[in-house]
Parts: C-alpha cells; sequence; structure tokens
C-alpha cells in the first residue's frame, strides 16, 4: 500500500512538473486536473478548468462531435496519439486557436476510469513545417520554369563557334529557323539559314574582331516556317569566351512579327473601342487619350497634353462639390501602384457637364514607385437612367398592392380646395384624393397616382371620389372632380353616377366633372361622346388646364364645356409678364364668346386676384384663397390630391 501510495504520489509530481500541458477528465469528458503548464497554455487558471467540459479547450465547430470520440475510446481504451496524421487545433481563454499534438493515456483510479491528455503546442513546429514546404516548391517551380523556358520560351536561344557552325539551339530558335534542334546542330549557319546569311555574316565577323556584343539588331526575311510571308526579327549577339578567348558567339532571338501585328491591331483597337482610355504620367499629367474619351470628354489630347488630368476632368464629384487632389484615388494609385475598379464616379466634361463614370485604372511600373496610370472608362449617363427608370417602375408596382389595400380598407379621404366667386355667384370647391398609410401617415396624391394611371386602377380612385362627390352634391355643396382617361373611357360610368345620383336624390347641376386634353387626346369621340352623355345627366363639363395643349379650341367646338380653368402656367407670373396678361384677357374673352365660366388656377397673391377680378374671371382658386383641407367625415381614418 506504502508502494502504491509512493507511486500516485510521483505520478502527480511529474503531472505537476512536466513541460507539457497535462490534463486528466473523467469519463464524462469533466477535467478533473489541470498542470501549471495547460493553464498557461490554455490561459485558464486552475478554478476555471477543473469541473468545466474538456469541450471548452476545443474550437466551436468540433465540440458537438468530441463525445462521440471520448465513447468510442472509452469503449477500446489504450494509450495512443490523439487523431494521428491529422491537424488538431486548440481555443485558448481569448479565442485564439494553437496547433496541438496530444497523446491520451487511460487510467483507473478511486474515482473511476480516467484519461490524462499529454497535449504539446506545436504551432511553430507546423509554421517551420509550412515554411520549408514552401521553399521546397518554390525551388521546384524555379527549376521547372527554367527547364520550361529552355524548352518551350518564344525566345531563341543558340550558339555557333569560330566557324559558324549551329553547336546549341533550343526548340524556340529552331522553330524561327524553320527545323528541329536536331535537324540544325552541325550544320553551318550559311547552309541553315541562307536567306538570311547575308544580314548575319558581318554580325559574326564584327564580334569575333572586337569581344564586343551587338544588341537589338532587326532583320527580316521568309523562314521555312511561314513560306511566303516576309517576318520580322529583333536578335543581340554576345561572345562567348573560355580563358579570355572568344570560342563562339551566344544569340538571342525574338521573332516579333506577332507583336509588329500586335501593336498595329492594338492602335487600331484604340482608335475604336467605346470606352475612353487615358494615360497619365507619374505626375498626374495626360499623356495619351483615345477618340472616344474626346468623344466622352469634349477635350482633345492636344488641349490636355500635359495637364493634370484631376484638375482638368476630376476634380468634383457627381454632386458638384469639390474632390481634393489629395482624396483623388487616381493620385494615389499613381503613388501605390495599386489597381482599382470604381463603379460610381463623375468626370466633368469641357463644356462643363459632369458625367457619372465607372473605371478601371492600372498602374504603369518602370521599377519603382508607379510612373503613371492607365484609366479605361465608360459613361454611365444611360446605365444611370435606365436603373432609375427601374427603380421607379419597381418602386410604382409596390404602389399597386398599396393602392388597392387602400381601396378594400377605406383609407382614402377627400381634401376640398375653394374655387371663390370673383363676380357673384355661389362658392364651389375642388375635391382633391389623399391616401392613408398603415400607419396613419398622410400620403399626398403625386406619390400614389402616377402608379394607379399606369397600372389601370385609377378608375377604381374615379368612382370612390365620384361616390363621395356625389353624397357632397345632395347636401347641396358644388363639387368639382378630376375624371382620368380610363374613366371617360368606361362604358359603364355614366350609368353608374345616373345610378348614384337618383339614389342620393343629388342635383346633377352640383357637380362639375373636370377633364383634360391629357384625358382625351388618345380618343376624341369616346371623350365627346362621354361629355354630352354628362351634360344630359344635368351635369356641367370644365376643362381644365385650358390653354396648354394644341387641341384646346377643337374641345371648346366638340364639347358641351361650361368652365374653362386657366392654367396656372398663365397665372403664376401675371402680375409681372405682360404676355400672361394678354393670354389670360383673350382667354376670358374667348369663354365669354361661348357662354362659359372661367376659373384661375394658382392664384398666391392679393396682386394676381385684382388683375383677375379686373379682367372678368369668374371664380379663383390657389393658395391665397385657400389651400386644400379635409373634409370631414369621408372616412374613418381621416385625412387626401387629385388634381
Amino acid at each position: 500500500r506504502d508502494a502504491l501510495g509512493l507511486e500516485r504520489r510521483s505520478r502527480r509530481v511529474l503531472f505537476d512538473a512536466s513541460a507539457d500541458a497535462m490534463v486528466t477528465a473523467d469519463a464524462a469528458g469533466v477535467i478533473r486536473r489541470a498542470n501549471a503548464a495547460a493553464e498557461r497554455l490554455f490561459g485558464y487558471g486552475q478554478a476555471e478548468l477543473v469541473g468545466r467540459p474538456v469541450e471548452m479547450l476545443m474550437p466551436a465547430g468540433v465540440r458537438d462531435g468530441h463525445a462521440q470520440y471520448r465513447t468510442a475510446f472509452a469503449a477500446a481504451p489504450h494509450s495512443r496519439a490523439m487523431a494521428a496524421g491529422l491537424n488538431i487545433v486548440g481555443q485558448r481563454k481569448d479565442g485564439t486557436e494553437v496547433a496541438l499534438e496530444i497523446r491520451l493515456t487511460p487510467h483507473k483510479t478511486d474515482s473511476g476510469h480516467m484519461v490524462t491528455a499529454e497535449i504539446r503546442d506545436v504551432t511553430e513546429q507546423r509554421r517551420i513545417e509550412r515554411e520549408l514546404l514552401d521553399a521546397h516548391r518554390q525551388a521546384a517551380e524555379s527549376l521547372a520554369l527554367l527547364e520550361t523556358l529552355q524548352a518551350s520560351a518564344p525566345v531563341g536561344f543558340g550558339f555557333v563557334d569560330r566557324d559558324f557552325r549551329i553547336r546549341t539551339v533550343n526548340p524556340g530558335l529552331a522553330a524561327i529557323q524553320g527545323g528541329q534542334p536536331g535537324e540544325l546542330i552541325g550544320r553551318r549557319v550559311a547552309d541553315a539559314l541562307p536567306h538570311l546569311w547575308a544580314q548575319i555574316e558581318p554580325i559574326y565577323q564584327q564580334i569575333l574582331d572586337t569581344g564586343e556584343p551587338v544588341l537589338n539588331v532587326s532583320a527580316q526575311g521568309t523562314d521555312a516556317g511561314h513560306p511566303g510571308q516576309l517576318r520580322s526579327w529583333l536578335a543581340s549577339y554576345y561572345p562567348v569566351t573560355v580563358d579570355g578567348k572568344v570560342i563562339g558567339i551566344g544569340q538571342v532571338v525574338v521573332d516579333v512579327t506577332d507583336r509588329r501585328q500586335a501593336d498595329e491591331f492594338r492602335a487600331a483597337v484604340m482608335q475604336n473601342m467605346a470606352e475612353g482610355l487615358c494615360v497619365m504620367d507619374g505626375d498626374g499629367g495626360l499623356i495619351l487619350m483615345n477618340p472616344a474619351a474626346t468623344n466622352i470628354l469634349g477635350w482633345t489630347q492636344d488641349e490636355l497634353h500635359g495637364k493634370s488630368v484631376h484638375a482638368a476632368i476630376h476634380f468634383q464629384h457627381a454632386d458638384g462639390t469639390p474632390y481634393p487632389e489629395d482624396e483623388c484615388e487616381l493620385r494615389a494609385l499613381r503613388v501605390e501602384g495599386t489597381e482599382a475598379l470604381v463603379g460610381e464616379d463623375a468626370f466633368t466634361a469641357k463644356d462643363g457637364r459632369i458625367i457619372p463614370v465607372s473605371y478601371s485604372a492600372s498602374p504603369l511600373v518602370d521599377g519603382s514607385p508607379a510612373r503613371g496610370v492607365v484609366i479605361v472608362f465608360r459613361d454611365m449617363t444611360e446605365a444611370h437612367a435606365e436603373r432609375e427608370r427601374a427603380r421607379l417602375e419597381l418602386e410604382a408596382l409596390t404602389w399597386v398592392g398599396r393602392i388597392r389595400d387602400a381601396l378594400d380598407e377605406d383609407r382614402l379621404v377627400l381634401y376640398s380646395q375653394p374655387i371663390v366667386p370673383l363676380t357673384g355667384g355661389e362658392p364651389r370647391e375642388e375635391l382633391l384624393v389623399r391616401m392613408i398609410g398603415r400607419n396613419g401617415e398622410l400620403i399626398p396624391p403625386g406619390t400614389f397616382l402616377p402608379a394607379a394611371e399606369q397600372y389601370g386602377l385609377i378608375g377604381d380612385i374615379d368612382r370612390w371620389v365620384i361616390g363621395q362627390a356625389i353624397a357632397l352634391a345632395a347636401d347641396g355643396r358644388t363639387v368639382h372632380v378630376n375624371l382620368s382617361a380610363q374613366s371617360v373611357a368606361d362604358r359603364g360610368l355614366l350609368a353608374s353616377i345616373e345610378r348614384q345620383l337618383h339614389q342620393a336624390g343629388a342635383d346633377p347641376g352640383n357637380l362639375v366633372f373636370e377633364l383634360t386634353e391629357t384625358g382625351l387626346i388618345d380618343d376624341i369621340n369616346t371623350g365627346e361622346r362621354f361629355a354630352h352623355g354628362l351634360a344630359e345627366l344635368g351635369c356641367a363639363i370644365a376643362l381644365d388646364d385650358f390653354g396648354t395643349g394644341f387641341g384646346s379650341f377643337t374641345y371648346l367646338k366638340r364639347l358641351p364645356v361650361k368652365v374653362l380653368k386657366i392654367d396656372i402656367e398663365f397665372v403664376r407670373n401675371l402680375t409681372t409678364n405682360t404676355s400672361d396678361q394678354h393670354l389670360v384677357k383673350a382667354m376670358v374673352n374667348l369663354a365669354q364668346g361661348f357662354g362659359q365660366q372661367t376659373v384661375a388656377e394658382g392664384v398666391e397673391d392679393a396682386k394676381a386676384l385684382e388683375l383677375l377680378r379686373g379682367y372678368g374671371v369668374d371664380y379663383a382658386q390657389g393658395f391665397h384663397l385657400g389651400r386644400p383641407a379635409p373634409i370631414p367625415d369621408t372616412s374613418p381614418s381621416r385625412p387626401a390630391d387629385r388634381s
């Protein structure tokens, strides 16, 4: 028994003193002991570890599955490395992860079966292993690259001796010379390349005589690989020396035929590409500009050459606010040598227009730092307009359901604006519709009526307004009601109005239906039948926005119009604009000649009102006389313009 106790005490001392982290857990995975090294490794104190599940030392992603591993180990416990061959990761108290190696040792104590995990931090070891693997891979890649260049690079390498016999030639040079390496080695250059020998021989002889290289020599001719084609080469020749003696000539030859064709093709692309292209130097000055850039910006290359690109075209944002150069992304590209893809920006044209653009930019590098930037940009004006159209279309579609709900839930309300008599007569009012939102907010007509007109709901709104108007007319009020083109074309609307008038006992003369030229222009015959039908019921017809269209006089001739509404366009500047004064007088005289009354819209000051009264205008309407106000009890929720 003493020996057993001594053994246990010895194990405990070794456990506590171990340089490796040691953690003992019971069969349920609850930590029972942890040594100081474990506390240091994981950042927990002894009190924080003991009694907690061992999974607390693991990343969240592996905790749930660990219980299965404990069960499997308990079924066949034996000392072994945990998850040998796999990368084990632990998690410290601060959330950082650490690479681990773990060895598990099962043993039995008075408290039951336990497992002690010997845990070693191998984070640094793994890092070193990765660096070694990377170094080996890079070395292998470099060797493979050299072999690939020698075997398949489009650059030709060769060596000829002092007798001008080909001793070494790579496939690249052999291809340029129209053969295979095996066919060329050992042959004299004069025999292998008779068509080029006259150009090459003086160069070879010069190198042998002087021991100096001859660089970047252009040559042209044909070769066996491209019969009938004129080819271009760029070659450099070097003396090859051994012990100070020139033993032959090394040569590097590049076929530049394709490069020349590419340059010609690139020039054609530059001339014909739809995108604008600008190149600026290291100081931000323009050095190149393609025709598309000129078309978009209005500047020519000569006009901007050497001038600051930022100062000329990039000095302001899309909203016109200044764009300081020290915040300019193009400047950062020049300085830092990075690339950029910018979806939303603005350039300023020569005529002052701010053009929305998207652009990509890449540095022109000549060593370090960057020596300029290439900018390819696109005029996004049309794309922005299309995106705005799509946004408005989507917004209009969302209103369809909201309008339908408002109709179904009785959330339309009426406002009225007074129409004040100037030469005697009874007051009138124009009915204006508005919507109440689900949260009780008032929604103005300009927000929802365009969508209602576009998607066929305006007729339902008109019918609702007509019903409310007839109820008001039954109370003796003279009300004006706007009708849309859809309602004018509604074959059943006249019968509905007649039925409602009869049911309400309303005087049809108290209803004035306002028709606009836009509501009649699509089908004047239908509009004429509808207007005469209203007149036969006893209702009055008002021609709204009179004077703004081209068919106004036609409508006066064909429709039973009782009221002309002089558009705000002719009233707004009446006190200062003599042309408007003459036009309003003419409209009043015209209406009087037809036996019609006139209503001037948009009266906003007393002086205009007095002028209109003096011209003989019968009624006036506008903010000076009264703003639209709610009509009580038209809806259970209250507050409604359809003007």
